[in-house]
């Protein structure tokens, strides 16, 4: 082999090794197509409960157990029949725009749990929810139902939610869900953001319920991975 010959190898061969080590982004075993379409915002890793590794072969003897997604409060302002959209904004929305992307899967790690529904609501950027007396003429606003395809991912467009005061002190924001699958118990609980200055104050939030968050261009990119228990 020459040496050109010789450095071109070695060339694709480094190429090959940080090609490998790209992490996967979302629920699909396809790992080509996880690489290509990662997103610029960092994964939330999944928190194991065993030391099993994560890529034990099916039908092995290691237990993978993944920690379940923590439930919090469902709030005051949940209202049942919000419509089937992805994106929640109004024509004209005021606010930060938010996407936020992920997927969900089995207690096991493993099964995804493709068609499951989120239904999702939050407040408008000034802190107000359409049900609380204020925008009663805007009925499901910031509210809809959202189905993980096939490869159990989801992705969500909005705005980021508007503090509003609760007692004496601001509730920070945050994103309610609730998420059904089939053959799983239903989980309610609240995404939040990090860096929020009310966070540290508030009596609700749980530290594994704070998004991973990006600035991208304007818009505030965040991950989430749900993980659901499966029924008795």
């Amino acid at each position: 082999m020459s040496d050109r010959e010789s450095r071109r190898a070695a060339v694709m061969g480094i190429g090959a090794l940080i090609l490998g080590a790209v992490p996967l982004v979302g629920c699909g075993s396809d790992r080509r197509r996880e690489v290509v379409s990662a997103r610029p915002y960092p994964k939330r890793p999944v928190r194991l409960a065993s030391a099993a590794p994560y890529d034990a072969p099916y039908g092995s003897s290691a237990t993978t157990v993944c920690a379940a997604t923590e439930p919090n409060i469902e709030g005051p302002y949940y209202r049942p029949g919000a419509p089937q959209r992805a994106d929640l904004r109004p024509a004209g929305a005021e606010g930060t725009p938010l996407e936020i992307a992920g997927c969900i899967r089995s207690l096991d790690c493993r099964s995804i749990l493709g068609g499951a529904v989120l239904d999702v609501w939050h407040a408008d950027a000034r802190g107000r929810y359409d049900n609380d007396g204020h925008l009663a003429d805007m009925p499901f606003l910031y509210r809809g139902l959202v189905a993980a395809d096939d490869r159990g991912e989801f992705r969500i467009r909005t705005i980021v939610p508007g503090r509003y005061l609760n007692g004496r002190t601001y509730r920070p924001a945050h994103v309610h869900v609730k998420i059904t699958a089939p053959g799983h118990v239903p989980l309610t609980t609240q995404l939040y953001f990090p860096g929020d200055p009310f966070n540290a104050e508030d009596p609700f939030i749980r530290q594994s319920l704070v998004m991973d968050l990006a600035n991208e261009n304007g818009t505030q990119r965040g991950r989430y991975e749900f993980v659901l228990s499966p029924k008795a």
